[in-house]
């Protein structure tokens, strides 16, 4: 492999090159020695970790053109697509993800943690299509997959024998979806039981209502607490946060931060799917960012749907739910989207997991480049991604260029 410079970077507010050796990175200073190596004069751009997909579904991406949108009295999202995938082949559920995980390296993304569902209707399918993938796209993207229980646990026979399967197929993370269930905790007992036997770490899709009385996420963090899994808790979602009383608030909040549970926000679903029936008011359920950020819990977000009923414009560009959440959550401060892409990048990284990242030396030289000076710039303009970097080498370029005509 050879070795690669990035000259003339804007690495956290300083002009600093950044030298790349065996796919990690070997030295961030100015005026690094380009001797011997191939050289990228990045020309005064933001350099930043690559990017971090934490909570994502490629198996169900580009299939809204197969059914209906959400509208009033109609069903749910969750209905129209589980109809739709029992229609799902291995070779429709590979060209779409595909796309998806394309895309996704495209707009700089490095890493992806993607939900791939196990159920009666679809079965071992989207396990079979996404594990190709992991394979195909292997020093490109790092892919982990998680067995996510979509249509809950106990409504059949059958999903519990093939979430089992999929974890032994080597899937690295078990989803639980306790809202799909009619006991909730029933499910949340269920996933900690096999999460432990398989020693695997949990994502929840969790708390999605507007009613403080179906709250889980305080019952999760008690089991994560007493399972000894602090720290290997994911939450996405947690929509019902944002509805509690600030003091009730309060407390969950201090509890996630306790069980080193990490929440990831999908601010784009939330603001297309909530409140549709609520003729009183618009509930647009993105999480409290900034409290759970100032309170020390671990808080990302990402693209979650892609074309289909949950999110119809839904882009695997992170950059894009970066501007999607600062403007849902009342973030557009500069010190606040000055951290907003710690949530796509560093956060995002800690929540699946991921080990050696950063813009640290010894780090995987897994990078992304932005037409943009700073964070603020990056989002407001949405920076053009100019190099996508992983393991030292460039995976993906691009170039935005203007002509103006005068009079």
């Amino acid at each position: 492999m050879s070795d690669l410079v990035l000259r003339n970077g804007l690495v956290a507010g300083r002009r600093l090159d950044v030298a790349i050796r065996d796919g990690r990175i070997h030295r961030v200073a100015a005026n690094v020695d380009p001797t011997g190596s191939e050289t990228v004069d990045v020309a005064d751009k933001l350099v930043l970790p690559g990017f971090v997909e934490s909570h994502i579904h490629p198996d169900k991406a580009f299939i809204a053109d197969r059914t209906r949108g959400l509208e009033a009295g109609g069903p749910t999202a969750q209905t129209l697509v589980a109809e739709l995938k029992k229609a799902f082949t291995v070779d429709d559920i590979y060209r779409r993800a595909r796309r998806v995980l394309e895309l996704a390296v495209r707009h700089g993304c490095t890493a992806m943690r993607a939900h791939v569902e196990v159920d009666g209707y679809v079965e071992l399918r989207g396990v079979e299509a996404l594990r190709r993938l992991q394979a195909e796209f292997n020093g490109v993207l790092d892919l982990k997959l998680i067995a996510f229980a979509q249509e809950g646990i106990f409504n059949d026979g059958v999903t519990r024998d093939l979430l089992r399967e999929a974890l032994k197929s080597g899937l690295e993370v078990l989803g639980g979806c306790p809202y799909m269930d009619r006991d909730q905790r029933r499910h949340i007992d269920w996933c900690f039981d096999i999460a432990v036997a398989f020693g695997v770490p949990l994502d929840f899709h969790a708390d999605v209502a507007d009613d403080p009385t179906l709250l889980t996420c305080d019952y999760i963090a008690e089991q994560t607490i007493a399972r000894g899994l602090e720290g290997r808790v994911t939450l996405g979602h947690l929509c019902t946060l944002d509805v509690l009383e600030p003091d009730h608030r309060a407390r969950v909040i201090d509890r996630l931060r306790e069980a080193r549970i990490s929440v990831i926000s999908l601010p784009a679903t939330e603001m297309h799917v909530k409140a549709r029936g609520d003729l009183r008011r618009t509930w647009r359920g993105v999480t409290r960012l900034g409290e759970l950020r100032a309170a020390g819990v671990n808080v990302a977000i990402s693209t979650n749907n892609i074309v289909n009923p949950f999110t119809p414009y839904g882009h695997p560009d992170l950059l894009r739910q970066a501007l999607v959440a600062a403007i849902a959550g009342h973030l557009g401060n500069l010190d606040q989207l000055g951290w907003l892409l710690e949530l796509v990048t560093t956060n995002a990284a800690r929540a699946i997991g991921l080990q050696d990242y950063g813009l640290a030396e010894g780090c995987r030289a897994d990078l992304v480049v932005l037409d943009a000076r700073d964070p603020a710039q990056a989002i407001t303009e949405q920076a053009e991604k100019l190099w996508v970097i992983k393991a030292g080498r460039v995976v993906a370029r691009s170039s935005r260029t203007s002509q103006i005509l005068t009079p």
